[in-house]
C-alpha cells in the first residue's frame, strides 16, 4: 500500500483491540462482581430466568420464617397447656384423696377443695392469659366460631363438636358443614325376662367393656332388686341394668360403640337349671358423613381430617332415629363462620400452601363436658360435684378434663412434627437447590473467567503492539520520496 492518508491496517487493527478491551472490561466487571449478568444486555434470557428464581428463594425464605415462628407460636401454646396438665392431676390426686373418706376427715375435705378451687382459678389465668406477640391463644379466640348448630334439630342433635382446623381465609364469609348419619350407634343390650328369683338363688357374672363382677342372689329377689345391685358395680364392668315391670330385665353398656360389649351368664348348680340365659351382644358404632367424605367414626362420634376440615362431633344418640323421617339418613348443617389460625407455609397464597389450626377455651367452663357429665367449674366450691357432694362425679369431670388437655397437645404436638418441622425441612432442601440453579445462570464461575480475563489480556496487549507497527507502515512511502 502507497496511501498515506487512509491508514487501513491501522483501523482493522484499533477494530479489534476496541473489541478485545470491551472484552476484557466485562471481564473485569464479572470478576469484580462476582456475577456473569450485571445487566440485561448480558444474557436477556437468562435475566429473567435468574430473576424468577431469586424471586422463589426469597418467598421460600420467608415461608421457612413463617413456619419457625408458628412453631414457636404452638411451643408457647403447650407450655401452658403442659401447666394446666399438671395442676389438673393435683386436682384428679385431691379428689382421689377425698373419696378415702374412710381414713379422712370432713375438715381435710375442705381443705382440699381450697386447694381444688385455688388450682382451677390458676388454670383459667393461664388461659386468659397465655399469650404470643398480641395473640390471645387459650382462651377461646384461637377457636372457631360456629353458628346454626342444633337449630334444625331441638335437643336432638350435636352434643360436642371440635373443629380443630378449617379453611378460614379473608375473603372467606362462612364453610358449611353438612353432618349426615346413615347409622344409628347403640349400646349392648341384653334382654332377660323371668320375675324374681327361683328358690334355688342364682349367681350372675356380668361382664363388660371394663371388667367382670359376680353377683350372688337369694331366692326371692326381684327384678329391681337386681338392676340396683348390677348398677351398684357399673363403675367396674362397664354394664347398667333397668328393670321393666316385675319380669324384664334389660343390661346396657354405659356407652355407645364397637367396643362396647354385655356378656350376662348365670352360674348355677349343675344340679338347678339357670334362671336366665346366657347371653352376649356388641355396641355399633355411628355411621355417616361429613360434607360428603366418610367421617371415622367411634360410639356416636364423626370425625374428619382434609386440608380443608379437621373435626370431630359428637351426635344425640337419638338424633338419626328421631330425624331420620322414613330415609335412611339424617342430616343437620351448621357453619363455620370465623376465628381460628391460617399459616402461611409455602411460597404461594394458594390455600394448599396454608395450614389451619384453632385451639378451644382451656377454662374450666369448656374442660369436661357431655361425656363426664359436666365441667370442671362444677367442682368448685358451690358447684353440683364438689368433695363433698360428688367427688365420683368429680373424678370423670378431672378425667375428661385430662383427656381434653392432652388430646389438645397431641394434635398441636402432631402439627408440629409432621406439619411444621417437616415444612421447613422441606423448604430448605427446595431452598438449596434453586439457589445452586440461579446460582449457575447468574454467578461467575472464577475459574473460567480468570482463564479469559488472562487470554483478553494478551489480545489486548497484543493489539496495542499491532496498532503501534500499523501506525508504521505509512512511512514505507518516504523510500520512494528517496
Amino acid at each position: 500500500m502507497t496511501r498515506i492518508n487512509t491508514n487501513l491496517a491501522s483501523f482493522t487493527a484499533i477494530g479489534a483491540l476496541n473489541k478485545s478491551s470491551t472484552s476484557l472490561n466485562k471481564s473485569l466487571e464479572r470478576l469484580s462482581t462476582g456475577f456473569k449478568i450485571n445487566r440485561a444486555a448480558d444474557g436477556p434470557a437468562a435475566l429473567v430466568i435468574s430473576e424468577r428464581l431469586r424471586s422463589q428463594v426469597s418467598q421460600l425464605r420467608q415461608a421457612v420464617d413463617n413456619t419457625e415462628r408458628a412453631q414457636n407460636m404452638i411451643s408457647t401454646a403447650e407450655a401452658a397447656l403442659v401447666e394446666i396438665n399438671s395442676l389438673l392431676q393435683s386436682v384428679q390426686d385431691l379428689v382421689l384423696e377425698s373419696q378415702n373418706d374412710g381414713a379422712i376427715s370432713e375438715e381435710e375435705i375442705l381443705a382440699n377443695q381450697a386447694q381444688v378451687d385455688d388450682a382451677i382459678q390458676t388454670i383459667d389465668r393461664i388461659a386468659t392469659v397465655t399469650n404470643f406477640g398480641g395473640l390471645d391463644l387459650l382462651n377461646g379466640k384461637a377457636g372457631y366460631r360456629t353458628s346454626n348448630v342444633n337449630a334444625s334439630v331441638t335437643g336432638a342433635g350435636i352434643v360436642e363438636l371440635d373443629v380443630n382446623g378449617a379453611a378460614i381465609t379473608n375473603g372467606t364469609s362462612n364453610i358449611t358443614v353438612n353432618v349426615t348419619v346413615t347409622q344409628a350407634a347403640s349400646q349392648a343390650i341384653v334382654s332377660q325376662t323371668g320375675g324374681s328369683i327361683s328358690l334355688s338363688g342364682s349367681s350372675l357374672l356380668v361382664t363388660g367393656n371394663k371388667g367382670s363382677q359376680l353377683i350372688h342372689f337369694a331366692s326371692g329377689t326381684a327384678m329391681s332388686a337386681i338392676s340396683d345391685a348390677v348398677n351398684t358395680v357399673t363403675n367396674s364392668t362397664g354394664v347398667t341394668a333397668s328393670a321393666t315391670g316385675t319380669t324384664t330385665i334389660v343390661f346396657q353398656s354405659e356407652f355407645f360403640g364397637d367396643d362396647q360389649f354385655v356378656s350376662v351368664k348365670d352360674i348355677a348348680s349343675p344340679l338347678v337349671a339357670s334362671q336366665f340365659i346366657t347371653a352376649y351382644d356388641d355396641g355399633r358404632d355411628v355411621g355417616g358423613r361429613i360434607n360428603g367424605a366418610t367421617a371415622a367414626t367411634t360410639g356416636n362420634t364423626l370425625s374428619v381430617n382434609t386440608s380443608s376440615l379437621d373435626m370431630e362431633v359428637t351426635m344425640s344418640s337419638t338424633f338419626h332415629a328421631l330425624n331420620r323421617g322414613g330415609t335412611t339418613s339424617a342430616t343437620t348443617t351448621f357453619y363455620i363462620s370465623g376465628g381460628g389460625m391460617a399459616f402461611q407455609l409455602g411460597s404461594g397464597a394458594r390455600e394448599s400452601e396454608q395450614a389451619f389450626v384453632g385451639i378451644e377455651r382451656m377454662g374450666s367452663d369448656n374442660l369436661g363436658g357431655f361425656e363426664a357429665g359436666g365441667f370442671l367449674s362444677d367442682i368448685v366450691t358451690g358447684g353440683d360435684y364438689t368433695l363433698l357432694k360428688d367427688p365420683e362425679t368429680a373424678n370423670k369431670i378431672l378425667q375428661k378434663a385430662i383427656d381434653d388437655v392432652t388430646g389438645v397437645r397431641a394434635k398441636l404436638g402432631a402439627f408440629v412434627a409432621n406439619t411444621l418441622d417437616s415444612n421447613v425441612n422441606s423448604l430448605n432442601v427446595s431452598i438449596e437447590n434453586i439457589a445452586a440453579a440461579e446460582s449457575r445462570i447468574r454467578d461467575t464461575d472464577f475459574a473460567v473467567e480468570t482463564a479469559e480475563f488472562t487470554r483478553l489480556q494478551i489480545l489486548v496487549q497484543a493489539g496495542t503492539a499491532v496498532v503501534a507497527q500499523a501506525n508504521l507502515l505509512p512511512q514505507t512511502v518516504l523510500s520512494l520520496l528517496a
